[in-house]
């Protein structure tokens, strides 16, 4: 029988189960949605909170689905993983009762305890040198010092610290781990040693009692507990694996970069509601300059570090959406993204990193009010809108990727786009004009792809990263974007876009 390995793969705002067949020789992927659902914050008198209980009704279903799936097309499941957006974690008491419900990255509480936390170290630079992670609030640092101030007795009672695939590897299997890549995206790793700065936590007045194990992506974590296995008419010996547990880290490894192309500059986007350009390293960096822009050193399969930016993705062309949608039921991305083509080219741009447009909400209205406070012309129809906020992206991306170069000392030849940011063609296209390299992008499944061959390989069945590219890139469509508006436009497209970023950044500091 084939083996079919599941993966459970949630991001911020929808989850899907996707049933992976490793098959043939050499060795093809395909991937089989069995069960999808949307899934959002729920506000609390303490902050939003994710809607854990219907986020695991629905893994269990995807499970059930998994399961007869693969009795119907003569595979045998054999393992399960699950990864997640970052940052986002939980409290474990000594029982296994979950303390508390697990906040939204996008809680306003975290940033005043951003502030107290940098203060009381002497600034951003201090803790960069320690954890070489971008100062973002939405780090799980910040969180627990916000936690930690609101209810200490919670941290008293807790056993361990478990990020949300972590805790779903626990439900699935009953068993306790920190997944590395997961743990990479907290600011609690030291960087030099890749284990906890418990003396970092310590110079903060925060526990260290409740932090566990950390184990690398690949490993057995346990097996599907039986009541499970009944409930759902999975295999009762199914292993559940840790994948590379982050999202973006399960992408990273699903880039399909072929060896001669990794001998080269070459660069990742990991492209959906948020947007993560980097390069891939063998070890950290963590100079003045990387501080500056800032990068992230977080970490990657096989020993790497994913030094990347985290910035701005489709969330605001999401947000764009949702709001159109109540006005307009045909209001849909392809139709939009047909209004934006047609549109005339880098009329309005925008600092898609603005903290005004990291919340919900209005986005439409932030928009305009930010073109008329840069003197620019306002986007007065959906069109407008979305391409400005592409356009902007394109830049955003195109100057990183000019940051980037300069961090790590060498140019960068191409850029490989994954995730499902790559169904955008006008993006895609946008980005590869804005660029001065090609752009290879594919496949929309890469964290899905990622997740199912690091389980692959836990299984023994994938002997390593570069095995795994080669399976990704004989597997999927892959498509070349080259450049074909001239470079005149976007270059000075480019000077605007900076002056914008720049006068942006002063005004939120």
């Amino acid at each position: 029988m084939s083996q079919a390995h599941l993966a459970i793969d949630l991001g911020a705002s929808s989850g899907r189960a996707m049933v992976g067949l490793l098959e043939g020789d050499p060795p093809r992927l395909t991937l089989e949605e069995v069960h999808r659902f949307v899934h959002h914050p729920c506000m609390t008198p303490t902050g939003p909170v994710w809607d854990l209980t219907g986020i695991w009704r629905n893994i269990l279903q995807g499970l059930q689905a998994a399961a007869a799936w693969c009795q119907q097309h003569g595979a045998q499941l054999v393992s399960v993983g699950v990864d997640t957006w970052g940052v986002d974690w939980v409290l474990v008491g000594s029982s296994g009762e979950l303390l508390g419900l697990p906040h939204c990255y996008r809680d306003p509480q975290n940033k005043a305890a951003c502030e107290r936390v940098l203060d009381r170290l002497g600034g951003f630079d201090r803790l960069y040198e320690r954890t070489g992670i971008q100062r973002m609030a939405i780090n799980t640092l910040f969180q627990v010092a916000a936690r930690h101030a609101a209810e200490p007795k919670l941290f008293e009672a807790a056993e361990r610290l478990l990020f949300l695939p972590d805790l779903l590897h626990y439900w699935l299997s009953g068993e306790m781990v920190n997944e590395r890549t997961i743990a990479s995206t907290s600011s609690m790793l030291n960087v030099a040693t890749g284990d906890w700065d418990r003396a970092l936590l310590e110079q903060l007045g925060l526990p260290t009692h409740m932090l566990g194990t950390i184990v690398e992506p690949g490993t057995v974590v346990g097996q599907l507990r039986d009541e499970l296995a009944s409930a759902t008419d999975a295999p009762h010996r199914l292993q559940v694996i840790a994948p590379a547990s982050h999202d973006t880290a399960s992408a990273v490894a699903a880039v399909p970069v072929t060896e001669e192309a990794a001998q080269q500059g070459w660069a990742y986007l990991s492209s959906g509601t948020w947007s993560l350009l980097g390069a891939e390293l063998t070890a950290p960096i963590t100079t003045t300059a990387a501080a500056r822009v800032p990068f992230t050193n977080e970490l990657g399969v096989g020993g790497t570090v994913r030094f990347l930016k985290n910035i701005a993705g489709l969330w605001l062309v999401q947000e764009l959406r949702r709001e159109m949608k109540e006005q307009d039921a045909d209001a849909d991305y392809a139709t939009l993204t047909n209004q934006a083509e047609e549109a005339e080219p880098l009329r309005t741009l925008i600092d898609p990193n603005a903290p005004q447009f990291a919340s919900p909400g209005n986005m439409a209205e932030k928009i305009r009010t930010f073109a008329r406070d840069t003197g620019q012309a306002e986007p007065d129809n959906s069109g407008r809108l979305v391409r400005c906020c592409l356009e902007s992206l394109a830049l955003g991306y195109r100057h990183t990727c000019e940051l980037l170069s300069g961090v790590v000392g060498h140019p960068i030849d191409r850029l490989f786009v994954v995730g499902g940011g790559t169904q955008n063609q006008l993006l895609n296209q946008l980005t590869a004009d804005a660029m001065d390299c090609p752009l290879i992008s594919g496949p929309a499944e890469a964290t899905a792809a990622g997740n199912v061959l690091v389980q692959a390989m836990g299984r023994g069945a994938i002997r390593s990263t570069a095995e795994m590219r080669d399976v990704v890139a004989r597997s999927f469509p892959i498509e070349q974007h080259e450049r074909i508006r001239g470079n005149a436009m976007w270059t000075e497209a480019g000077e605007r876009y900076l002056s914008l970023v720049a006068d942006s950044s002063a005004v939120s500091n």
